[in-house]
């Protein structure tokens, strides 16, 4: 069965394009920035690349930090559950066009995905692991899941794969409320907005593909409950920027564009290459990564980069393989020289 399904490109794109479409509409995008401690009323603020603070006063403070939101109020308590993926060449699974999806043994509605994605790989995924204790920056994944994807997904191979075909992996946390007891894989996904005894207001719970959702809930309330007034909530058909629709997305092709491009950037991709002043803008940053140099720069000018790991690893998704980063590496250098 080949189903419409997966079709995001990118996770972290993403998050830059819905943080890139909310400045378009007046919002104050600040990275590298922490929020120390934080009330119903203020935020205090502290860059974390020179240390200065800043506080902030609102009407209204939403806490969306996700499996850190009980860091920001104490009084939620989450119940963190790990998810790994494994990374591959796509010429160990032959190339796929589809997604393979194999039921986990013993399991009622649980399945190991091998999705084709960009680059020429494979991601094998997902666990779902109880992760206790402080939050980790980076998630690492344990050697029991790398061996349960492995087990799973060789249950529907001819030839089996092993820990030398991995190429690299990584994990993420998912900020499940806490139930209190039964496996993480058995907890809601749903989200919940929740007002703290300061009045600030936090959403948690739920997962990517219901951000808009989650948005417009946590808003609906907040600015009820502070008696803000506004129009309705117009973000559930609002495109973003890459869509054909948005207003940044007015330049024609000049000319034919990678379809690696396309798929990244939507209708903003002729803008990636027209915009570029680097040298060269349309080779590879690599040979065999079809990443353009103009797409390193337009991460440095439009996407917020500051440094080589958000070029390679928050921008593209070049450093989920430890040697293509390498190779890569000095490319991006050079648009921080």
């Amino acid at each position: 069965l080949l189903a419409y399904d997966g079709q995001l490109i990118d996770d972290a794109r993403l998050v830059v394009a819905v943080a890139r479409t909310a400045a378009q509409n007046g919002a104050r995008i600040l990275t590298r920035v922490a929020a120390t401690s934080a009330t119903g009323t203020s935020v205090q603020l502290t860059d974390q690349l020179t240390g200065e603070t800043l506080e902030v006063q609102a009407r209204t403070v939403i806490n969306a930090t996700g499996v850190w939101a009980g860091e920001v109020d104490t009084a939620i308590k989450l119940r963190p559950s790990r998810g790994t993926h494994l990374v591959f060449d796509a010429a160990a699974f032959g190339n796929p066009t589809a997604a393979l999806t194999i039921p986990v043994p013993g399991e009622v509605s649980r399945f190991v995905f091998a999705m084709p994605e960009q680059l020429g790989r494979v991601y094998l995924g997902l666990t779902d692991e109880e992760s206790p204790g402080p939050i980790p920056d980076v998630p690492e994944p344990t050697s029991a899941e790398i061996d349960f994807l492995l087990d799973t997904v060789n249950a529907g191979l001819g030839t089996a794969l092993g820990r030398g075909d991995v190429r690299g992996f990584y994990a993420g946390l998912r900020p499940l409320i806490d139930a209190g007891e039964g496996r993480t894989a058995d907890v809601s996904r749903d989200h919940a907005v929740i007002e703290s005894d300061s009045g600030m207001f936090s959403v948690v719970g739920g997962k990517l593909t219901e951000c808009r959702h989650m948005a417009e809930a946590v808003l609906d309330r907040a600015l009820a409950a502070r008696g803000v007034s506004s129009g309705a909530c117009r973000t559930r058909n609002l495109p973003l920027v890459g869509a054909p629709a948005n207003p940044v997305s007015t330049r024609r092709a000049s000319g034919d564009l990678p379809g690696s491009l396309v798929a990244r950037y939507g209708a903003e991709a002729p803008s990636v290459i027209a915009l570029a002043q680097c040298d060269r803008p349309t080779d590879k940053v690599a040979e065999g990564i079809d990443v353009t140099r103009a797409e390193f720069e337009f991460a440095v000018t439009h996407e917020g980069a500051l440094n080589v790991d958000d070029i390679l690893d928050r921008r593209t998704r070049i450093g989920l393989v430890a040697a293509d980063r390498e190779r890569c590496l000095a490319a991006a250098k050079e648009f921080f020289a």
